[in-house]
C-alpha cells in the first residue's frame, strides 16, 4: 500500500504495464479517466485524490481511510456548565482557580498565592459546584487539587492529571504513587481512626479509585517495629479497615477494595531509629486487574 500526494502517470508499452512515475501537477481530484493500454511508450497521466491506494493486477484501488482515534470526553456533564463555573471563579477574583471534571469526580485546581487564598478558593469552588444544577446532580466527589506558591501541592494534583488523560492500570497506579509521594495517612498514636488532616489526601485516593474502577485496589497498612508483633498486626488491620471504610463512604465500589494489615512484617528500613520507624509506618495502595 502506498500513500500518493500527487497525480500519477502510467507508462504503457504495447499491452504490458511497465512502470509508474509521479506527475508534476499538484492538483488532487477523483480519478478522471481510465487509461487504456497503448501501443506507444508515451506517459499518460491521471489525477487521483490524495489518500491510501493498493496497486494490484495493474490497477489502483482506493484503500479504506484510517479511522480517526476516538478520544474519550473529559467530562460527561452538560455542555458548558464547567466553563460557566470557571468564569464565575474569575468574576469572584480567583482567575487562577480551575475545575477538572471526569465521570462523577470534580477536582479544583490552580496555584494559590498563599494558604488563606487556597482555603477561600476551596470554599468558593465547593459552594459553586453544590449550587450548580448540573454540578450538584452529577458530581458525587469534590477533591482539593490546589497548590500553593510557597511549595505545598494539592493532594488531588495527580487525580486532575489522570482525569485529563488515558485511564489504564499503569496511569492509575502512577496517579496513586504520585498522590502518596512524600505524604502519609495520619493516625493518632496506637489508634485506628484517621486523623482529619489526611482526609483531603484520602479524597484524592478515592477519586483515583473511582476513575479506575476496572481495577482492584489493595489498601496495605504497615506499622513500625515498636510493640509486639501481635499488637502491630491488629493495629495495622484496624487502620487498613478505617481507610477502606472512608473510601467506601466517598463512593468507591465495595467490590474494588481490599484492606490488608501487614503489621511490622514488611519493613522498608530495619534500623531501630525514629527515621526508620517513620518510614516503616505507612499506607500503600496497589492496583491489580479485577477477576
Amino acid at each position: 500500500m502506498q500513500n500518493f500526494h500527487a497525480s500519477l502517470c502510467r507508462v504503457v508499452a504495447s499491452t504490458a504495464l511497465v512502470g509508474l512515475a509521479a506527475c508534476g501537477g499538484n492538483e488532487t481530484a477523483d480519478i478522471a479517466a481510465t487509461v487504456a493500454p497503448s501501443a506507444s511508450n508515451d506517459a499518460e497521466c491521471i489525477t487521483i485524490a490524495e489518500g491510501m491506494y493498493i496497486f494490484e493486477n495493474g490497477k489502483f484501488t482506493a484503500a479504506a481511510a484510517p479511522q480517526p482515534q476516538i478520544v474519550e470526553r473529559v467530562t460527561r456533564a452538560s455542555t458548558g456548565w464547567v466553563g460557566s463555573i470557571e468564569t464565575a471563579f474569575t468574576a469572584a477574583g480567583y482567575p487562577w482557580l480551575g475545575l477538572v471534571v471526569r465521570e462523577n469526580v470534580a477536582t479544583l485546581t490552580g496555584l494559590a498565592p498563599d494558604v488563606d487564598a487556597k482555603r477561600r478558593a476551596l470554599e468558593i469552588g465547593t459552594a459553586a459546584l453544590q449550587a450548580d444544577p448540573a454540578g450538584s446532580t452529577e458530581m458525587t466527589l469534590i477533591v482539593d487539587g490546589i497548590g500553593v506558591e510557597s511549595g505545598e501541592r494539592g493532594p488531588g494534583e495527580s487525580l486532575a492529571a489522570l482525569a485529563q488523560g488515558v485511564i489504564s492500570q499503569d496511569s492509575c497506579q502512577l496517579a496513586l504513587n504520585q498522590a502518596m509521594d512524600g505524604q502519609k495517612i495520619q493516625f493518632p498514636t496506637n489508634r485506628g481512626d484517621i486523623s482529619p488532616v489526611s482526609m483531603g489526601l484520602l479524597d484524592a485516593v478515592a477519586g483515583i479509585a473511582m476513575l479506575c474502577d476496572e481495577y482492584a485496589v489493595e489498601i496495605g497498612t504497615h506499622t513500625d517495629s515498636r510493640g509486639s508483633n501481635e499488637y502491630n498486626q491488629v493495629l495495622s488491620q484496624k487502620r487498613a479497615d478505617a481507610v477502606r471504610h472512608y473510601l467506601l463512604e466517598k463512593g468507591v465500589s465495595i467490590e474494588q477494595l481490599t484492606a490488608v494489615g501487614y503489621g511490622e512484617s514488611v519493613a522498608l528500613d530495619t534500623a531501630e531509629t525514629y527515621e526508620a520507624w517513620g518510614r516503616n509506618a505507612r499506607t500503600e495502595f496497589r492496583l491489580s486487574r479485577r477477576p
